[in-house]
């Protein structure tokens, strides 16, 4: 079995079987190839009490956003029954929090505020 193979039949990483390779476990090279046998691998993987970590489904996370932060004047307020020029005025700001960066837009004089690039 390849790399990919012994992986994907573990369900772990690649990266994990590259990482078990310079811990010692059973494989043959040829050429720039590995080749594993599973059994062999599963009886190192035991003898050496390595836990082996399930990859999971890579669940991507999509930002949330209010399109209502788009304009001009405070979603916030104009739900809050305050219209027109009432409402905050929005504008966006950066700022930068252990050492990332964070684009806001923030009503004045109202103070609410929405991070709107995660």
């Amino acid at each position: 079995m390849t790399r990919n193979e012994i992986a994907k039949q573990l369900k772990v990483d690649p990266w994990d079987v590259d990482d078990w390779l310079l811990q010692g476990c059973p494989a043959d090279r040829f050429l720039s190839r590995w080749n594993f046998d599973l059994s062999a691998v599963q009886k190192w993987l035991k003898e050496n009490k390595i836990k082996v970590k399930r990859n999971g489904k890579f669940k991507p996370t999509y930002p949330r956003f209010d399109r209502g932060w788009l304009r001009t004047r405070c979603p916030k307020c104009m739900e809050q029954g305050f219209q027109g020029e009432k409402a905050g005025l929005l504008c966006t700001l950066g700022e930068l929090v252990m050492g990332r960066w964070y684009l806001r837009r923030v009503g004045y004089p109202c103070g609410h505020s929405m991070e709107i690039i995660h």
